[in-house]
């Protein structure tokens, strides 16, 4: 596991850096993308407990190293705001590569409960990200990061509330409209696309999970027999 994770870094370092020469950035991205990385490897080292990756776990790691490039490059968003073309290119592959790590687990039967849950979290985490963008390159209003918190605040809401703590079954809703929302994203971020689009599509993202949302925090309160709070 340190050794993909090692390499995953050294990935990371090559390409943050080839950028930020390539197109002048300011060094702030590479130690921001790193720091972001580091996070990330401390939580999969402390999900892992030592265990290897599998090969869908090293798709996602390599996912995960493009969602932190994004991060770092958040610094020099004012430098790439005239021509997101390389943010857009990494978040549409970003995007795209999200199917593949489970197509890998299926193929290869190598399908954990860890590496599931590692999925899972980037998904939400570049939802955040790309929400991020929107409101940098001034395509969203603040409001656009209200799609990339709104599990963030589902999770925080279980802590206190004894009907939001209960597993969710597995949903193709739930699936379909993630996917979409990171499509729509990516899709938002399409250069020249004028910000008036962008907003117009971002809006009917956030309705499209809200209603999702809505809906998995009704579902839950009616099956919870004790309709409470948690002391």
């Amino acid at each position: 596991m340190l050794a993909d994770l090692l390499i995953g870094a050294i990935l990371l370092v090559a390409a943050a850096a080839a950028l930020q020469q390539t197109l002048e950035l300011t060094p702030v991205v590479l130690p921001l993308a790193l720091f972001a990385y580091l996070g990330m490897a401390m939580l999969i080292a402390i999900a892992r407990y030592g265990r290897p990756l599998t090969p869908a776990d090293r798709v996602t790691l390599g996912r995960g190293v493009l969602v932190m490039l994004l991060v770092g490059l958040l610094a020099a968003a004012g430098d790439l705001a005239a021509d997101p073309s390389v943010v857009f290119a990494l978040a549409l592959v970003a995007v795209l590569l999200d199917g593949v790590d489970g197509l890998v687990a299926r193929r290869l039967d190598c399908a954990t409960e860890a590496g599931g849950r590692f999925d899972m979290e980037l998904d939400a985490f570049l939802l955040l990200v790309l929400c991020l963008w929107l409101l940098l390159l001034e395509r969203a209003g603040a409001w656009v990061l209200l799609i990339g918190l709104w599990r963030y605040a589902f999770v925080a809401a279980g802590w206190g509330v004894a009907a939001l703590k209960r597993p969710l079954p597995p949903s193709q809703r739930r699936r379909v409209i993630c996917g979409v929302q990171g499509l729509g994203l990516a899709g938002c971020l399409i250069p020249g696309l004028p910000a008036l689009w962008s907003s117009l599509i971002a809006a009917g993202l956030l309705i499209l999970v809200s209603y999702s949302f809505v809906t998995d925090i009704a579902a839950s309160w009616r099956a919870d027999p004790s309709r409470g709070v948690s002391p």
